[in-house]
């Protein structure tokens, strides 16, 4: 009787094991399908929307998986929620180092979050100082089309000093890959009515 008993416990015991493991799977499953919805909201360009259903899978998920660190910075800085990006961009590097899957985006949406952050801290960058040199007022577009960018002379790269003292390096917003400024962005620049949106 006390045999029967003590196999009857243990059945019972395997049978609790295998439903309580069936509920876990299942509520695994749901959280991950709300992963895949969010990110078709991300990539749809529903932000907002996306971060409601991020949200709510860090309420309910145990273990954070390191695709939904990657997304959620991503999302986050797509949000203008630059240093909530910047923290979940680093969780994601931290896991997977630099043989994750998207770990070129990740550092992608990081320097760019990093690049907004500080400008949001410190307040958007000041106009590039003009020369005291004379500078020829009137110039042949249609001869020169391009000058040598007198932002960043010609290395197409800003180099900022960081909060930390750390070198900032970001890509020049008024010149091309080769340091290039058009002409009519200089023409502006020696009026001072240079602006970074103007040379997107």
């Amino acid at each position: 009787m006390i045999q029967k008993l003590g196999a009857l416990i243990i059945l019972l015991g395997i049978a609790i094991q295998g439903f309580s493991q069936d509920y876990i799977n299942a509520q695994q499953r749901d959280l991950m399908m709300k992963i895949d919805e969010g990110v078709a909201f991300m990539n749809q360009g529903n932000y907002a929307r996306a971060d409601t259903y991020f949200q709510q899978v860090l309420t309910d998920i145990n273990v954070v998986p390191a695709e939904l660190c990657f997304y959620f910075g991503k999302n986050s800085y797509h949000l203008e929620k630059y240093k909530q990006s910047i923290d979940w961009l680093n969780k994601y590097i931290e896991i997977k180092g630099t043989t994750g899957q998207f770990f070129d985006q990740a550092k992608e949406y990081l320097a760019l979050s990093e690049t907004d952050y500080l400008t949001e801290k410190v307040g958007p960058t000041r106009q590039p100082k003009r020369d005291n040199k004379a500078k020829p007022e009137r110039i042949d577009c249609n001869a020169t089309p391009f000058v040598l960018c007198p932002v960043c002379k010609g290395s197409g790269v800003l180099i900022e000093q960081g909060t930390l003292g750390n070198a900032i390096y970001r890509s020049c917003p008024y010149s091309d890959e080769s340091g290039r400024m058009t002409c009519e962005d200089y023409k502006k620049y020696i009026r001072g009515d240079l602006s970074t949106a103007d040379s997107q």
